[in-house]
């Protein structure tokens, strides 16, 4: 991609954005940065490095002055402006497939509606303790911009990518593609599921026979979709087995690439449970799909330290264990976290709605759940969906929950804030949240 003289606008400056415009100056590009915040955290930069800004709102002379537009991944494709610069002839992409261009070692990239963080760090981790020079990003903290120009002195780039980020892509091309599973979600930004769905599997569209698509069995809206997939199929899922692919058995991971068998044991906690199972197979399948062997995957699963906030155990009191789960923000977050805990479970749930379909959990609700706990501005709406299905009631914000939960909990039973919602009701994200969860347990549990 040539960027030597075009003219070139950002959208959106949050961490991609900062990039994007970084890497377009590097390359000989005039760029100029546009965003609806009137001082966002990078415009100070950027200016000093010789952006022009547009700060408090985007203004159309900017887009019709561009050649190109960079998208952040936060930042809808379908604005108006947006879509009157490219019917003027402007070139549309975001900031994944801009960094994309520029990357000169194989990729993998990994989406889902939950997993991707986990697997991401997963594969990142077996990669290098395989020997392999690996930058890991994308979605999950750096992002591909960002990592671009170090690429030519890695074997492997490994990408965190968001259904946003596909809904940009244009020849972007993963040499091993991931995706883990698909259920309801950002459907506040989707005309409806089938939308939702169609955007993460066009993460293997450009991919060609040379390249592996890796794709959870066990989904049944990724597997009935494999067929969209030009790359070879590798499935795994917890019954097996899946050739070329992996599955469980006795618990152990079996990975099969149509050679011979290879089997890993898991270790002890938190890996071993639930979910994170298939997130650890469908890890060591990319890995091995890159030229990783059991060896590496084993040294990785016993290094690899839990993120925050994905149903990270904070302590007990008097029988009662407190689970932050604050990165669970779909329904299909919350039943995972569900379906891992064997004990009952008082569920916290609430925060901003992303038009989830709360009933959908009834099943769970009736047979794991002894309480729930709606706050936040969803509360109500929440409450109207699950009350038949589980003792509910509703409380204004999450320390209220908190307090209502500690209360009702009965000893071995578990507190878990599996909210299933946004957090931009009272939070600033996911970790914020998940932190103040975190200091209202302990209050609990020392006081």
């Amino acid at each position: 991609m040539e960027l030597r003289g075009k003219k070139v606008l950002v959208v959106g400056l949050g961490v991609s954005g900062r990039a994007a415009a970084l890497l377009c100056l590097s390359k000989g590009a005039t760029v100029r940065a546009t965003d609806r915040h009137p001082a966002p955290p990078a415009a100070e930069d950027l200016a000093s490095a010789g952006v022009r800004l547009s700060l408090g709102g985007h203004r159309g002379e900017d887009f019709a002055w561009a050649q190109i537009i960079v998208l952040s991944p936060g930042v809808d494709h379908r604005l108006p402006e947006v879509a009157r610069a490219r019917a003027a002839g402007a070139e549309v992409i975001g900031e994944l497939e801009l960094g994309w261009r520029f990357t000169r070692c194989p990729t993998v990239m990994i989406t889902g509606t939950n997993g991707k963080s986990t697997v991401t760090t997963l594969v990142g981790g077996i990669l290098a303790q395989a020997g392999f020079k690996t930058l890991v990003g994308g979605n999950l903290g750096r992002p591909v911009c960002d990592m671009a120009p170090e690429s030519g002195q890695a074997d492997w780039m490994v990408a965190e990518v968001s259904s946003f980020q596909t809904d940009t892509m244009a020849r972007l091309r993963p040499r091993v593609g991931v995706v883990l599973n698909i259920t309801p979600d950002h459907l506040d930004r989707y005309p409806g599921f089938a939308a939702y769905a169609e955007s993460k599997m066009g993460l293997l569209k450009n991919q060609t026979g040379g390249d592996v698509a890796v794709l959870c069995a066990d989904d049944p809206e990724v597997w009935s979709r494999r067929i969209q997939a030009p790359a070879q199929v590798w499935g795994y899922g917890a019954a097996g087995p899946q050739r070329p692919g992996g599955w469980l058995e006795d618990g152990e991971l079996v990975l099969d690439a149509g050679q011979e068998s290879l089997r890993l044991s898991l270790p002890q906690g938190h890996l071993a449970i639930g979910f994170n199972r298939l997130n650890c197979l469908a890890a060591c399948l990319t890995a091995l799909a890159c030229g990783a062997g059991t060896e590496a995957m084993g040294a990785a699963l016993e290094a690899y330290q839990a993120l925050g906030h994905r149903l990270a155990l904070v302590g007990e009191k008097d029988g009662v264990s407190f689970y932050d789960d604050s990165k669970g923000t779909n329904v299909g977050a919350v039943a995972a976290a569900l379906g891992a805990l064997e004990m009952p479970v008082v569920l916290l749930l609430g925060g901003r709605d992303k038009d989830g379909r709360f009933a959908d959990l009834g099943p769970l609700l009736k047979d794991k759940v002894a309480r729930v706990i709606c706050f936040g501005e969803a509360g109500p709406a929440i409450l109207a969906q699950v009350a038949d299905f589980a003792p509910s009631e509703v409380v204004p914000d999450l320390a209220a929950a908190v307090m209502t939960a500690a209360r009702s909990a009965a000893p071995g039973q578990a507190v878990l804030l599996s909210p299933g919602c946004a957090s931009f009701d009272a939070y600033s994200g996911y970790a914020q949240r998940g932190e103040h969860f975190q200091s209202l347990a302990r209050e609990v549990m020392h006081g």
